[in-house]
């Protein structure tokens, strides 16, 4: 009987043991280091605070663990590798890793639980590939010094993405800036003679100079036909296209400018080009295309 207990005893301990090997090797299971390049430039404290945050935290990609988990896995799951990566980049500018958690809950809101708009583009300015299949669409007006400092972000990534990305612009004049109607209704009508863009840098030039006689003169150094252009401020159709725009953008949850929609998903993230790249990246990823922007890309 004594030697059956000590062999039960054995046993026992050799289980403990096993299974105490077996969480170890759990919790430290080899990361896909050729992948992070963002999270190996962090220091080791750094890296040890972010990775007790992914290991809490459920991912939102094909794999449905912890982001840690779906790190570690034999093909590590694109989504878990971007988080990692954008989220160390975070880290490495300051933010507190246990601060990080809410931005992959938001994250995954954008990614699938959020609605999808639809919005009319007819007569809608743009610039890109007609056959982008990533659009962005931005609801702004010319009186906004948030939308002026977007400008430049947003022909960026156009011009960057390689054909992958079209920016659809929309009108949303608030009522509290003065002049913001008419500014919208000067760049529609530059947009009947090919001169949307033209006129959209102009107005964003000097806010303080969009009346009437200033809109005149900025029609005529673009060689627009002045008479036809007078006439078009005044067209209630393209007065209409201003209105459906502002309607699609409250229809849409938009109470401010600059407001950005990543193929109909409401974008609430921060405006840098970083985190537009990476959003975008990860949104060519699920739609089974290459990520255009090459500085984020995990491959």
């Amino acid at each position: 009987m004594k030697r059956l207990h000590q062999a039960l005893w054995l046993l026992i301990t050799a289980l403990m043991l096993f299974q105490g090997k077996a969480l170890f090797a759990e919790e430290n299971k080899p990361l896909p280091w050729n992948l992070l390049p963002r999270l190996a430039e962090l220091g080791e404290n750094q890296q040890a605070a972010f990775l007790d945050v992914l290991k809490s935290e459920q991912n939102y990609g094909k794999c449905k663990e912890s982001v840690y988990d779906c790190l570690t896995m034999k093909n590590p799951d694109q989504t878990a590798v971007r988080i990692t990566n954008f989220g160390a980049y975070l880290v490495s500018k300051g933010i507190p890793p246990r601060s990080l958690g809410r931005l992959v809950y938001d994250r995954a809101t954008f990614a699938g639980l959020g609605t999808i708009n639809t919005f009319n583009y007819k007569e809608s300015p743009s610039m890109g590939d007609l056959e982008a299949k990533i659009t962005i669409t931005e609801f702004a007006e010319f009186k906004c010094l948030y939308c002026l400092a977007l400008s430049p972000v947003l022909k960026t990534l156009v011009e960057e993405s390689k054909g992958n990305v079209r920016f659809f612009f929309k009108h949303f004049p608030l009522k509290s800036h003065h002049g913001s109607a008419l500014a919208s209704q000067a760049a529609q009508a530059a947009y009947r003679q090919g001169k949307f863009w033209d006129m959209y840098d102009r107005l964003f030039s000097d806010m303080n100079r969009q009346g009437m006689e200033d809109l005149i003169r900025h029609a005529s150094a673009l060689g627009l036909d002045v008479e036809r252009f007078k006439r078009d401020l005044e067209d209630p159709s393209l007065i209409g296209i201003i209105e459906r725009d502002k309607m699609e953008g409250v229809s849409a949850n938009v109470n401010g400018v600059p407001t950005l929609f990543i193929n109909g998903k409401i974008y609430r993230f921060r405006h840098d080009e970083a985190f537009l790249k990476d959003m975008i990246n990860e949104e060519a990823e699920r739609l089974g295309i290459t990520p255009p922007y090459q500085e984020w890309r995990y491959e």
